[in-house]
């Protein structure tokens, strides 16, 4: 508390204190330390025995999918083997339907196979020139 009783000037300075001085808060205990929970042991996890994916297991699945396919289309080739008169560029020739629908596709995949290869290209020579640009920018 003040040296001085409430309304009563502080030694020395004759000021009368407005309110009184406030109590420090209470210190509060430490908090009490817990024993640890036991926690019940448990069974080790098993090794992650999966094999990881390699480059020949990609492409056995790929000619295995492949030779399915070829397995259905020449079902189809020889279930359509009514013949139809067909005409291309003044070219006048007679082919099994079947035949015909398989040249129309292999031709449609070759057009496919040609614009992908192209844009490739481009590709290829647009990050060359990127990294050709960014090397001599780097170098100066």
């Amino acid at each position: 508390m003040n040296p001085a009783s409430e309304g009563e000037p502080y030694l020395g300075t004759g000021r009368v204190p407005a309110e009184p001085t406030p109590e420090p808060p209470p210190v509060e205990p430490p908090p009490v330390a817990r024993p640890p929970v036991p926690v019940a042991p448990t069974a080790p996890t098993p090794p992650d025995t999966r094999v990881s994916r390699t480059r020949a297991g990609s492409v056995w699945v790929g000619l295995s999918a492949g030779a399915v396919f070829l397995v259905v289309l020449l079902i189809f080739v020889v279930q359509n083997t009514a013949s139809v008169r067909l005409g291309f560029l003044g070219w006048h020739f007679t082919l099994p339907i079947g035949v015909a629908i398989l040249v129309a596709a292999v031709l449609g995949a070759l057009v496919m196979a040609v614009a992908g290869g192209v844009r490739i290209i481009q590709l290829r020579q647009s990050f060359s020139r990127l990294a050709r640009t960014r090397a001599t920018d780097t170098g100066r």
